[in-house]
Formats: structure tokens, C-alpha cells, sequence
């Protein structure tokens, strides 16, 4: 079968996805730790034990904001993964849901969190930068 063709996707793709969808869940959970551990360990605990007047407050509080700037792909990431494993157990994946059409294959093998086919997410990115 063709990667470029919309269908409904077998059992064993569904697994195969799923699969993919919790490896790269573990992947993330271990980076966003990672980051965690490095920026608090260090640099946050240094700035607790120095915290004495208000500036130091707001620079800690812009530090921590920055980390968490940076955390923000990666949980947005997490939260689309999350997302598409609720379709798997609904018995959902593999469609788009803003217009219904299955997804083409070759756009769940790039992306399996993918919730849109292509088309829809289009107009939903355009219809996001508007506001």
C-alpha cells in the first residue's frame, strides 16, 4: 500500500505508531528531566541561597521563566503525544479531527502525533497567527 494514500490504518500500524508515540514520550520525559535537573540544580540553587533583595527575586524568577521557555516545545510535544494515544485507545487515530479524513500514513510516520491531516493544519496554524 501506498504511504499516499488515506485509509484506515491496520492493527499492526496502529501498534507500530503506538510504539513510536510512547518511545518518543520516554525520550522527552528524559531531555525535559535533564534540563530540569542541570538549570535547577545548579544555577537555581546557587540563586536560592543568594536570593537577599527584590532584584535578585525578579532575576531568579526571569531565569526561571527562560528555563521553562525553553521546556515549552517539549511539553506541548508531550501533550500532542498524550493526545494521540487517547485517540489510539478511542479507537480515533489515524483521522484528522477537524475534517475526518485519515491521515496519510507518510505524515504519521514524520509526525504520529499529528492530529490534522495537512490540509487542516494549514488553515489552523493561519487561523492561530491571527490572534
Amino acid at each position: 500500500m501506498s504511504k499516499h494514500e488515506r485509509r484506515p490504518l491496520t492493527e499492526e500500524e496502529i501498534e507500530y505508531f503506538k510504539e513510536k508515540l510512547l518511545k518518543r514520550k520516554k525520550e522527552l520525559w528524559r531531555e525535559v528531566a535533564d534540563t530540569l535537573e542541570r538549570e535547577a540544580g545548579e544555577e537555581y540553587q546557587d540563586l536560592i541561597r543568594t536570593v537577599r533583595e527584590e532584584e535578585d527575586l525578579a532575576l531568579a524568577d526571569l531565569r526561571e521563566d527562560l528555563v521553562l521557555a525553553s521546556l515549552e516545545p517539549k511539553i506541548r510535544e508531550l501533550e500532542e503525544i498524550e493526545q494521540a494515544l487517547i485517540r489510539i485507545e478511542l479507537g480515533e487515530y489515524g483521522r484528522c479531527i477537524d475534517c475526518g479524513k485519515w491521515l496519510r500514513t507518510k505524515r504519521l510516520e514524520i509526525m504520529p502525533w499529528a492530529a490534522r491531516c495537512r490540509e487542516c493544519q494549514e488553515k489552523w496554524e493561519k487561523l492561530k497567527a491571527i490572534e
